[in-house]
Formats: structure tokens, sequence, C-alpha cells
């Protein structure tokens, strides 16, 4: 598939990046604009010489930009900004100008959005000022950097966010605050699969499709730091999210995602028998959401004549992998909505060993994993403050992991050494029962 990218430079070289990292099979053709007008022309030319099977806009503005002038003969959509880029922006103002983020303006994001994004760390009450203007006023540019100037010289807002260059630049030449809300990695990877189901959909040469809906969970609450615990909820739902994209481009499918742990994985039904059925790609990544008993995940697989009925017999298949406590997945494919059981056999002993462990520990098989590799690499002699270094935790959150490894007569203190500041620390010996790694028990192909 080739897709037209339309935008800013800034934001056109941020799809970019994430384009030859992630997306190597997909072919980009990149349009810089200086000025959202010019966004209509653009998608018109592309439309007219047919060089492009779908057209991606950097942001809203330039995509209704061009809606409103165009008429589109191929899929269109733009990236939006998400969780993952408040955020991101948020932490931002608080390091560069130790803003509390109690009183913000911003130009037109959703206001729940943004409440959800602050009261996840611990913000309550916060005043949004958000800009009242349409693109289509007269002067949307102008307007949007004198309310923004407006709300800081009045002293109503700490910081100004807005998604636009030309309105960044020149506050920060008035040493006014203001952080740039950039698209995230994921956003530009969801945007792109959804332009490639859009085009899959379009084409009468598919014969059946298939829609596999994946419902991933998890809990993590053991740290109080409200926002290194949205941090840590950001990268397990980034990690869960590169293995699926990474089955998707094994299986030549587009991946979309639906809020922070529903993927839908659209490929067709030859694809899905040789691949996700026969060469076991499901049990893989059953294996891989289920290797910690605090990690949940369920499969429902759907089969029809289009991507409607596929994803309907999808959504009807992982309902009944809910319902069934047993942990199986399904799939329905014909008129009577009769939903078949795949065979799954479950973690292998050793992962089950692991695991068991792990949750003995109170902690996850991934921590564990890498307090092993620790152990390999360093020894198991060491100081707390040296593990919370190798495992590039907090001392607090290492703090916890010793206190459990002590209970259970996995720690011996074998003496102190100074450090030359404060009280000598303590030099600990640390021995773990003889479990497999997962470097040693998942082979070359393994998830």
């Amino acid at each position: 598939m080739k897709i037209g990218v339309i935008g800013p430079e800034i934001t056109v070289n941020v799809v970019r990046r994430v384009a030859e990292r992630e997306l190597p099979d997909i072919q980009f053709l990149y349009h810089c604009s200086d000025f959202y007008e010019q966004s209509g022309d653009m998608a018109a030319e592309l439309q007219a010489d047919r060089e492009v099977d779908g057209l991606l806009f950097t942001g809203p503005t330039n995509y209704a930009y061009a809606r409103n002038r165009v008429t589109p003969t191929i899929p269109w959509s733009f990236l939006p900004h998400n969780r993952t880029s408040v955020l991101q922006a948020f932490l931002e103002a608080m390091t560069l100008y130790r803003s509390d983020l109690k009183a913000i303006s911003v130009d037109r994001y959703e206001p729940d959005l943004l409440n959800r994004v602050l009261e996840s760390a611990g913000i309550h009450g916060a005043e949004i000022h958000r800009a009242p203007f349409d693109f289509e006023d007269p002067a949307f540019e102008k307007k949007l950097l004198d309310f923004h100037r407006d709300c800081y010289l009045r002293g109503e807002v700490s910081v100004c966010f807005t998604s636009m260059q030309h309105i960044l630049d020149p506050l920060r030449a008035e040493g006014i605050p203001c952080v740039r809300i950039y698209p995230s990695d994921e956003a530009v990877q969801e945007q792109v699969h959804h332009l490639q189901i859009l085009d899959l959909s379009a084409r009468e040469n598919q014969g059946k499709l298939a829609v596999i809906a994946i419902n991933f969970n998890y809990f993590f609450d053991d740290e109080h730091d409200l926002f290194l615990r949205e941090w840590e909820k950001v990268r397990y739902q980034n990690e869960f999210k590169e293995r699926v994209y990474a089955l998707a481009q094994r299986m030549e499918a587009a991946v979309f995602g639906d809020g922070l742990d529903h993927y839908f994985i659209v490929t067709t039904r030859t694809m899905l028998m040789n691949v996700f059925l026969k060469d076991k790609e499901y049990c893989r990544l059953l294996q891989y959401g289920q290797r910690s008993p605090e990690y949940q995940i369920w499969l429902g697989i759907g089969i029809g004549n289009s991507m409607l009925e596929a994803k309907s017999r999808a959504h009807m298949a992982l309902n009944h992998a809910v319902a069934d406590r047993s942990g199986s997945s399904y799939l329905v494919e014909n008129e009577q909505q009769v939903a078949e059981p795949l065979e799954y056999d479950g973690l292998p002993p050793a992962e089950q060993a692991r695991a068991f462990f792990a949750k003995k520990l109170q902690m996850g098989t991934d921590t564990l994993e890498k307090l092993q590799r620790v152990l390999r690499q360093y020894g198991d002699t060491m100081t707390s403050e040296e593990l919370a270094q190798r495992l590039n935790i907090t001392p607090r959150s290492v703090n916890r992991i010793i206190a459990r490894l002590e209970e259970e007569g996995y720690v011996t203190i074998v003496g102190k050494r100074s450090t030359g500041k404060g009280r000598p620390a303590r030099v600990m010996k640390l021995v773990l029962p003889d479990i497999p790694s997962e470097e040693e028990t998942s082979g070359p192909d393994g998830l």
C-alpha cells in the first residue's frame, strides 16, 4: 500500500521516523505544507494523479481544510492526540517550566481527555482554558496566538499547550512557557493500519475477511507515585502493542486499537488459517499475555464476507472467551454463529514454574526475568543501590523486592560496604531457585 502524508514539516518528520522504524513494508509519499490551507490542494492533486491508495493528515486542522474542499475518492485519516502524547507534553511542561498544571491554556483538545490524564496523575480540579475559535475563523492562527498570550499575561495560566509550530515559536520568543503536543508513535501506527483496513475492505479480490479481536488486561497498583504508575501502565501497553503489531506484520495484516486494551487484526481467511492458526501464532500470543498471574488475555476470531460481518463474529467469539473462565479462545465462521474453541494447552511447565515463583514473590515475570539476568551478568553479591541501578528501577521499588526475597529466605547479608557518605550499605547475596529464564525456554521464533 502507498500512503500520502500531508502536514507541516515537523510533524511529517514524526511520521517519517515511525514509518522508517516500524512500517518498512508500506510506501509513503511526504508532502509538507507551511500553511494548513494548502492541505486541500495537495490532497486534490494526489487524488487526481492516483499516486497513493490512502491519505494521512498529521492533524485534525489540515484534515478539516482538505475535507471541506475535496471529495475523497480514497481512504482518509488524521493523527489524533491521545493519552500518551498528552502525558508526554504534561511531563515536558513540569520539567521545563516547573508547572503544577493547575491552570493551562490549550488549542482545541478534548477537555475530557486532558482531565483524565491530569486526574490519573493526581491533579484534580485543574482550570483548562480552551480556545473558542474554529479553524474556519478569519485569522485563525493569530486569534490562537493572542488567546494564549492573553491567558498567560493576565496570570490565568502557568503554561500553554499547542499543536502548531506557528503558535509555539512566537510564544517562546516572548518568554511565554509553551509546549507542543506531538502525535505519539502508536497513534501513527494505528492510523496507518486503519487506512490499510479501509483499503483491504474496498478490494473485491480478497475473498473472505478475518478479524481477530484481542482483549488484554493487567493489574498494576504497587507503585504509590502516580506519575510513575501511569508511565508503567503506558510501558506495559506499549509492550503488548509491539507484540500485536509484529504479529500483524508477519500476517501482512492491518491492526488498530479500540481503547487502551482492545485490538483488532484484520486479514484474509487464508492468512488466518496458514499463519495465525496453523503456525500456532495464537499460542505464542496467549503465552505472552498470560506470562504472569496479573496478566490476562482473551482472543475471539470472526470470519465473514465483509469486514462488518467478520468483526461482528469476532466480537461474539471474544464474548465467549471472556465468559469461559478456562482461558479458551473461540472462532465464529458460519451463519449459525457457533463458537468453536481453539486448542491451547496453556503455558509450558517452565513458564508455569516461573509464573508461580513470580506470584509467590509478588512481582511480575518481567521483573523476575530482569533479576535473573542481573544475577547472571553481575554475580549474586551486591548492595541494594547497585541492584536498583542494574534493574533500572527506583530504590523504593528495589527495597520492596528485597524485603519479599528476605521473607522467603533468598537473601543473606554477607557484610557492609562504606560509600563515604552516611551509613555503610549492606552487601547481600541473592540465591534464587533454579528456574529456567525466558531466554532459555523460548525458541528462535518465540514471542
